[in-house]
C-alpha cells in the first residue's frame, strides 16, 4: 500500500483529534517509497521472473538442441512450467499494481486485494513445491524412455545391486526432497511476501481502530 493510498483513506473517515498522533506515526513509516510493502512486493516479484527466466533458459536451450534433439520434450516441459509461472506473477504484478492506485481505492477493496494476494501467495507455495516432484517425474520417464536401451546397459551392469534401476524408488525418493522443499519455499516466499501482506494487514487493523 503506497502512502498516497492511505492518505486517501484517512481523508475518507472522520479520524478524531486525539488519534491524529497514531495517524501522522503511520504517515511517517510509510515515507519512504522503498520500504512500502506493495513496492517492496513489485520489486521481489520482478525479480523473481528475471531469476527464472535465467535460470530455465540453459535447460531449455541444452535439452532442445543438445542430445541429438532426442529430449526436446524436456524443454517443452520446462516451457510449459515457464509460462505457468509467468501467467501467475503477470496476475499478481497486476493486483499488487491496483493496490497502488491511490484515486481508486476504497477501504473495502484494500481489505478484498490483501485477501486475494494471501490466496495467491498461498497458491504459489503449494504449486511451486507440487512442480518439483512432478516435474522431475516426468523428466526421468522421458529419458527412460527415449533412452530405454541405455538404460537396460547400465542396469545389466548394476545387477549387483538392481534396486538402484529401480524407477519407484527414485519416486520414493521424491518424498523427503518435496518435504524439504516445502519449508524452504514457505520460508523464502514468507521473506519476500509474507511478512509484506502481514504489515498491510497491521496498517489495515491500524485503520479500524482509529
Amino acid at each position: 500500500m503506497e502512502l498516497e493510498s492511505l492518505k486517501y483513506i484517512w481523508h475518507s473517515l472522520e479520524v478524531p483529534p486525539n488519534l491524529l498522533r497514531d495517524r501522522q506515526s503511520l504517515v511517517v513509516l510509510l515515507q519512504k517509497k522503498s520500504q512500502a510493502p506493495v513496492a517492496r512486493m513489485r520489486r521481489n516479484l520482478i525479480w523473481e521472473a528475471v531469476l527464472l527466466l535465467t535460470a530455465y533458459t540453459p535447460a531449455i536451450l541444452c535439452f532442445l538442441f543438445g542430445f541429438e534433439g532426442r529430449l526436446a520434450a524436456i524443454s517443452w516441459l520446462f516451457i510449459i512450467v515457464l509460462a505457468f509461472f509467468f501467467a501467475y506473477y503477470f496476475l499478481k504484478y497486476r493486483l499488487l499494481r491496483k493496490m497502488q492506485c491511490p484515486t481508486c481505492q476504497l477501504r473495502s477493496n484494500l481489505v478484498r486485494q490483501v485477501e486475494t494476494l494471501k490466496r495467491y501467495t498461498r497458491f504459489y507455495l503449494l504449486a511451486g513445491t507440487a512442480m518439483i516432484p512432478l516435474t522431475y517425474a516426468l523428466a526421468w520417464f522421458i529419458i527412460r524412455w527415449k533412452f530405454s536401451s541405455a538404460f537396460s546397459t547400465l542396469f545389466q551392469r548394476l545387477h549387483p545391486t538392481p534396486w538402484w534401476g529401480s524407477s519407484g524408488l527414485w519416486l520414493v525418493l521424491l518424498i523427503p526432497l518435496t518435504v524439504g522443499m516445502y519449508f524452504l519455499n514457505a520460508a523464502y516466499i514468507n521473506k519476500l511476501y509474507g511478512r509484506h501482506i502481514k504489515k498491510l494487514q497491521e496498517l489495515l487493523r491500524e485503520l479500524d481502530s482509529e
